[in-house]
């Protein structure tokens, strides 16, 4: 059970979850029910899989942090806090930008021939572009491909992609098994703005936000590039039925 750091500072959040740093470390952290937005019946907003998504971010890290090159932070510590919210407490990745933002301010003024502060750089943008692309095709996708598993999930839990919760509602999703090593480890939400870049050398330093993954079926890794790509995936009415047919 952690105890929240006085040094601590809450710097963005999502609904259900506040987005904390110390000097050292970056903490998720749960909000509680009573303090999230309430849905037009009245009622807070949830999420039932809100324990599994913690608990499957902290299994991911370990997992890829010991079978793989991929870069990931480390889990400090996860569980449950003095007040008995939901957190997840890692390193931080200091000197580091999201992939999708690195590109607001030139990173490399004196090289680029910019004025500092002047605003987006293109040729930062295209450096980035260029980084991630490989990193994703060099490292990340056949590293992935070679984690197999005859079981679907991971720790006894399947926690689908959201296009396929959105597609499909059901709260529970059962364990598939094959005879061979059919499964392999999927990172549902492969986006830019989960990859951390350096904001110096814009090479990348980590892979973040892992709480959707586990074992699946090979095709039902997407690799859309940024948010704007992976709404395309809401939009494909027979890839959505496909996956949910992979998942039955």
């Amino acid at each position: 059970m952690a105890q929240r750091s006085r040094d601590e500072k809450e710097h963005s959040r999502s609904e259900y979850k506040t987005y904390n740093s110390t000097p050292t470390t970056f903490i998720k952290r749960e909000i509680p029910i009573n303090e999230r937005n309430r849905k037009p019946d009245g009622s807070y907003i949830d999420d039932p899989r809100l324990a599994h998504r913690f608990f499957n971010e902290a299994a991911a890290y370990k997992l890829l942090k010991e079978n793989t090159s991929i870069p990931v932070p480390n889990v400090i510590s996860h569980g449950y806090d003095e007040n008995d919210r939901l957190f997840l407490e890692t390193e931080l990745i200091a000197g580091t930008v999201q992939a999708s933002h690195a590109a607001s301010e030139c990173r490399m003024p004196a090289i680029h021939h910019m004025t500092p502060g002047s605003g987006p750089c293109n040729i930062c943008r295209s450096t980035v572009s260029e980084n991630v692309e490989s990193f994703v095709q060099n490292t990340v996708l056949p590293q992935l491909r070679n984690l197999k598993s005859y079981s679907t999930g991971l720790n006894g839990y399947v926690m689908p992609p959201r296009w396929v919760i959105d597609t499909d509602n059901r709260l529970e999703w059962t364990v598939k098994t094959s005879l061979t090593a059919a499964f392999v480890f999927v990172l549902h939400d492969l986006v830019d703005h989960n990859i951390l870049v350096d904001t110096r050398t814009l090479q990348v330093r980590a892979l973040v936000d892992l709480e959707e993954s586990g074992f699946f079926p090979p095709e039902m890794q997407q690799w859309r590039v940024n948010r704007e790509g992976q709404f395309t995936i809401y939009e494909n009415d027979d890839l959505l039925k496909s996956h949910v047919r992979l998942l039955e």
